[in-house]
């Protein structure tokens, strides 16, 4: 379906579409865009789209903005062309727009992450996919076979009790997950952090899109390369996305799942159960002892077992941090 007014004023502000990489121009950051939302919301435009067509002075006067945020705003904003082609282009390739000013933007999301929610994600997939009962499985890209088989049981497990997979398409315990969900009927929800773009043009991944069972999204440009500061950023929005977070392995103090798993120790985004059989990486054992559930695979593959009562028998104490912040509803 076309952009609303307030999201192509999202997508012009907030995003890399349409603009050109030679430019010194540069979209808003989220920070930026959660400081000037307010400011919408308590002037005469009330909404996003208000500003189309405005001048910087107009902007300037309007949203009580310094002369250069009002020259970046408007010059963001008229480039309309550049970026109605690019959307085009990326709609034939069949990757889809929701902004945090749509009805359909993945509320969890909101709920979850506050003011840190991301302004605009690309997706392919059944975005409704998004909203389903899931377990994020998460782990390091060089896990054994022992962490494998854990993965393996575990994503099945999901499948049988009709909870989704969510992960982040990485190497490693990442697919693993993934492709036993899949190859089993399950859903997944693969939260990309580089080359969504190119990991459509897979034809396993076309497959189940097609049969409404993958869901692939990321908040970054769907052409974006890899960057360790984009693949640490997904992270909160593969566990805020999730009921429940499992870490199948993790090193102690670096990499993406240490960082991912200790934010969400902090953040309580989504209860967090690491495995604990025996010979786990030392983050493995430093997680548990962060107040993370420890999980075995004998009690996954219990032939009786459900994942839920399991959860909320061996539920972390903790419980998420209650955030004042809700920029996230301010489009």
């Amino acid at each position: 379906m076309p952009l609303t007014d307030d999201a192509h004023t999202l997508v012009m502000a907030c995003s890399y579409v349409g603009l050109d990489p030679k430019t010194e121009l540069a979209p808003l950051t989220l920070k930026e865009w959660n400081t000037l939302a307010p400011k919408i919301l308590d002037s005469s435009l009330k909404t996003p789209g208000g500003m189309l067509g405005l001048t910087a002075e107009a902007l300037q006067e309007e949203l009580a903005l310094s002369l250069s945020e009002a020259q970046q705003l408007a010059a963001l904003l008229d480039r309309g062309g550049a970026v109605g082609f690019e959307l085009e282009s990326l709609l034939n390739a069949g990757i889809q727009i929701v902004t945090r000013a749509d009805s359909n933007y993945p509320q969890r999301l909101k709920e979850k992450l506050q003011a840190s929610t991301p302004i605009v994600l690309f997706y392919v997939g059944e975005l409704a996919l998004a909203q389903e009962e899931s377990v994020a499985i998460v782990g390091s890209r060089a896990v054994d076979e022992a962490g494998s088989t854990f993965t393996e049981k575990l994503a099945d497990r999901c499948v049988r009790n009709r909870m989704a997979v969510v992960s982040g398409g990485a190497k490693g315990v990442d697919i693993v997950s993934m492709k036993t969900a899949l190859e089993n009927d399950g859903q997944c929800v693969g939260v990309m952090g580089d080359s969504l773009a190119k990991k459509i043009r897979e034809r396993e991944a076309r497959q189940y899109i097609f049969e409404e069972r993958l869901l692939l999204l990321t908040p970054f440009h769907p052409n974006a390369p890899f960057q360790v500061g984009n693949a640490m950023a997904r992270n909160k929005i593969i566990y805020a996305l999730a009921d429940y977070a499992v870490v199948v392995a993790s090193d102690f103090e670096t990499g993406g799942t240490w960082a991912g798993a200790t934010e969400n120790l902090r953040k309580g985004y989504a209860p967090l159960f690491v495995r604990s059989d025996d010979n786990v990486p030392k983050g493995n054992r430093v997680l548990l002892n962060k107040n993370a559930a420890p999980l075995t695979t004998e009690e996954i593959e219990s032939l009786e077992v459900d994942l839920r009562e399991l959860f909320a028998r061996k539920m972390p104490g903790k419980k998420p941090e209650n955030s004042s912040l809700q920029q996230a509803g301010l489009f």
